[in-house]
Protein backbone atom coordinates (compact mmCIF):
# COMPACT_ATOMS: atom_id res chain seq x y z
CA UNK A 1 0.00 0.00 0.00
CA UNK A 2 1.26 3.44 -0.91
CA UNK A 3 1.32 5.94 1.94
CA UNK A 4 0.18 9.52 1.59
CA UNK A 5 -2.39 8.88 -1.12
CA UNK A 6 -6.05 9.64 -0.66
CA UNK A 7 -8.47 6.72 -0.91
CA UNK A 8 -9.58 7.92 -4.36
CA UNK A 9 -6.01 8.14 -5.61
CA UNK A 10 -5.08 4.78 -4.11
CA UNK A 11 -7.88 2.87 -5.86
CA UNK A 12 -6.76 4.18 -9.24
CA UNK A 13 -3.23 2.80 -8.96
CA UNK A 14 -2.03 -0.09 -11.12
CA UNK A 15 -1.79 -2.24 -7.99
CA UNK A 16 -5.51 -1.84 -7.31
CA UNK A 17 -6.52 -2.09 -10.99
CA UNK A 18 -5.98 -5.84 -10.92
CA UNK A 19 -9.12 -6.17 -8.76
CA UNK A 20 -11.41 -4.50 -11.30
CA UNK A 21 -13.80 -6.43 -13.49
CA UNK A 22 -12.74 -5.95 -17.10
CA UNK A 23 -16.11 -6.22 -18.83
CA UNK A 24 -19.41 -4.32 -18.66
CA UNK A 25 -22.39 -5.46 -16.63
CA UNK A 26 -23.88 -8.26 -18.69
CA UNK A 27 -27.38 -7.83 -17.27
CA UNK A 28 -29.21 -4.66 -18.39
CA UNK A 29 -31.34 -2.86 -15.83
CA UNK A 30 -35.10 -3.20 -15.85
CA UNK A 31 -36.57 0.15 -14.90
CA UNK A 32 -40.16 1.17 -14.29
CA UNK A 33 -40.85 4.89 -14.41
CA UNK A 34 -44.40 5.52 -13.21
CA UNK A 35 -46.12 8.88 -13.69
CA UNK A 36 -48.70 9.60 -11.00
CA UNK A 37 -50.44 12.56 -12.68
CA UNK A 38 -50.97 14.16 -16.10
CA UNK A 39 -48.16 16.73 -15.77
CA UNK A 40 -45.61 14.01 -15.04
CA UNK A 41 -46.92 11.94 -17.99
CA UNK A 42 -46.13 14.91 -20.26
CA UNK A 43 -42.64 15.24 -18.77
CA UNK A 44 -41.91 11.54 -19.30
CA UNK A 45 -43.14 11.36 -22.90
CA UNK A 46 -40.20 13.47 -24.02
CA UNK A 47 -37.76 10.95 -22.49
CA UNK A 48 -39.01 7.74 -24.10
CA UNK A 49 -36.50 7.85 -26.97
CA UNK A 50 -33.54 8.36 -24.60
CA UNK A 51 -34.19 5.36 -22.36
CA UNK A 52 -32.65 1.91 -22.53
CA UNK A 53 -34.54 -1.14 -23.80
CA UNK A 54 -35.34 -2.37 -20.28
CA UNK A 55 -37.18 0.80 -19.31
CA UNK A 56 -40.98 0.96 -19.20
CA UNK A 57 -42.66 4.35 -18.94
CA UNK A 58 -46.04 3.88 -17.30
CA UNK A 59 -48.97 5.93 -16.07
CA UNK A 60 -50.85 5.11 -12.88
CA UNK A 61 -54.56 4.65 -13.68
CA UNK A 62 -56.29 3.36 -10.55
CA UNK A 63 -56.00 0.89 -7.67
CA UNK A 64 -57.50 -2.57 -7.95
CA UNK A 65 -57.86 -5.64 -5.76
CA UNK A 66 -54.80 -7.84 -5.72
CA UNK A 67 -54.59 -11.37 -7.01
CA UNK A 68 -53.32 -14.19 -4.82
CA UNK A 69 -49.75 -13.19 -5.64
CA UNK A 70 -49.92 -10.33 -3.14
CA UNK A 71 -51.35 -11.74 0.08
CA UNK A 72 -49.72 -9.32 2.52
CA UNK A 73 -51.49 -6.31 1.03
CA UNK A 74 -54.80 -6.56 -0.73
CA UNK A 75 -54.04 -3.94 -3.35
CA UNK A 76 -52.63 -3.79 -6.84
CA UNK A 77 -53.01 -1.12 -9.52
CA UNK A 78 -53.77 -0.69 -13.17
CA UNK A 79 -50.99 0.98 -15.15
CA UNK A 80 -50.86 2.05 -18.77
CA UNK A 81 -47.82 2.28 -21.03
CA UNK A 82 -47.12 5.05 -23.55
CA UNK A 83 -48.99 3.15 -26.27
CA UNK A 84 -52.11 2.80 -24.11
CA UNK A 85 -51.68 -0.90 -23.29
CA UNK A 86 -52.87 -1.67 -19.77
CA UNK A 87 -50.98 -3.86 -17.33
CA UNK A 88 -50.94 -4.34 -13.59
CA UNK A 89 -48.45 -3.03 -11.08
CA UNK A 90 -47.54 -6.39 -9.57
CA UNK A 91 -46.48 -7.82 -12.94
CA UNK A 92 -44.49 -4.70 -13.85
CA UNK A 93 -42.44 -4.58 -10.66
CA UNK A 94 -41.88 -8.35 -10.36
CA UNK A 95 -38.49 -8.30 -12.11
CA UNK A 96 -37.75 -4.56 -12.02
CA UNK A 97 -34.43 -3.28 -10.68
CA UNK A 98 -35.40 0.39 -10.49
CA UNK A 99 -38.81 1.87 -9.69
CA UNK A 100 -39.24 5.64 -9.96
CA UNK A 101 -42.50 7.41 -9.14
CA UNK A 102 -42.86 10.83 -10.76
CA UNK A 103 -45.47 13.38 -9.76
CA UNK A 104 -45.90 17.14 -9.84
CA UNK A 105 -46.03 19.35 -6.77
CA UNK A 106 -49.58 19.97 -5.69
CA UNK A 107 -50.91 16.84 -7.37
CA UNK A 108 -52.47 14.12 -5.29
CA UNK A 109 -49.82 11.47 -4.62
CA UNK A 110 -51.99 8.79 -3.02
CA UNK A 111 -50.89 6.42 -5.79
CA UNK A 112 -47.47 6.47 -4.12
CA UNK A 113 -48.93 4.48 -1.23
CA UNK A 114 -50.21 1.74 -3.53
CA UNK A 115 -46.95 1.54 -5.48
CA UNK A 116 -44.77 1.92 -2.39
CA UNK A 117 -46.54 -0.86 -0.50
CA UNK A 118 -46.43 -3.25 -3.46
CA UNK A 119 -42.70 -2.58 -3.81
CA UNK A 120 -42.08 -2.92 -0.07
CA UNK A 121 -43.47 -6.46 0.16
CA UNK A 122 -41.20 -7.44 -2.74
CA UNK A 123 -38.09 -5.74 -1.32
CA UNK A 124 -37.99 -3.25 -4.18
CA UNK A 125 -36.60 0.18 -3.38
CA UNK A 126 -38.41 3.15 -4.86
CA UNK A 127 -37.37 6.64 -5.77
CA UNK A 128 -39.79 9.55 -5.77
CA UNK A 129 -39.31 12.51 -8.08
CA UNK A 130 -41.50 15.58 -7.51
CA UNK A 131 -41.65 18.12 -10.32
CA UNK A 132 -41.92 21.60 -8.81
CA UNK A 133 -42.68 24.77 -10.73
CA UNK A 134 -42.31 28.36 -9.57
CA UNK A 135 -46.06 29.00 -9.35
CA UNK A 136 -46.81 26.16 -6.94
CA UNK A 137 -47.34 27.34 -3.34
CA UNK A 138 -44.95 25.79 -0.83
CA UNK A 139 -47.89 24.26 1.11
CA UNK A 140 -48.87 22.23 -1.96
CA UNK A 141 -45.29 21.02 -2.43
CA UNK A 142 -45.14 20.12 1.26
CA UNK A 143 -48.40 18.14 1.01
CA UNK A 144 -47.09 16.15 -1.96
CA UNK A 145 -43.76 15.45 -0.25
CA UNK A 146 -45.48 14.41 2.99
CA UNK A 147 -47.69 11.98 1.08
CA UNK A 148 -44.76 10.43 -0.84
CA UNK A 149 -42.12 10.38 1.91
CA UNK A 150 -43.11 7.07 3.58
CA UNK A 151 -43.12 5.25 0.24
CA UNK A 152 -39.84 6.34 -1.37
CA UNK A 153 -36.36 5.42 -0.17
CA UNK A 154 -35.07 8.50 -1.97
CA UNK A 155 -37.22 11.57 -2.59
CA UNK A 156 -36.02 14.35 -4.90
CA UNK A 157 -37.58 17.69 -5.80
CA UNK A 158 -36.92 18.89 -9.34
CA UNK A 159 -37.22 22.52 -10.34
CA UNK A 160 -36.85 21.96 -14.08
CA UNK A 161 -38.01 19.47 -16.69
CA UNK A 162 -34.42 18.81 -17.79
CA UNK A 163 -33.65 17.53 -14.30
CA UNK A 164 -35.89 14.51 -14.87
CA UNK A 165 -33.63 13.33 -17.68
CA UNK A 166 -30.51 13.92 -15.56
CA UNK A 167 -31.99 12.06 -12.59
CA UNK A 168 -32.93 9.05 -14.71
CA UNK A 169 -29.47 9.07 -16.24
CA UNK A 170 -27.91 9.09 -12.76
CA UNK A 171 -30.04 6.07 -11.89
CA UNK A 172 -28.76 4.40 -15.11
CA UNK A 173 -32.26 4.15 -16.56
Amino acid sequence: MQLGLSESARVTTAEEARFRIGYPNSRPRKSRIIALDSDSVAALKSLVDQASDGTHFLRYIEPMGATNSLKMLSVDAILEDIDGKRTNLVDEIADADVIVMVTSAGASAEAAEVIGNACFVRNKMTTGLVLNSAGVPSEQLKRTLTTMRPFAAMLVVSTGAEYVSEMLSALRV
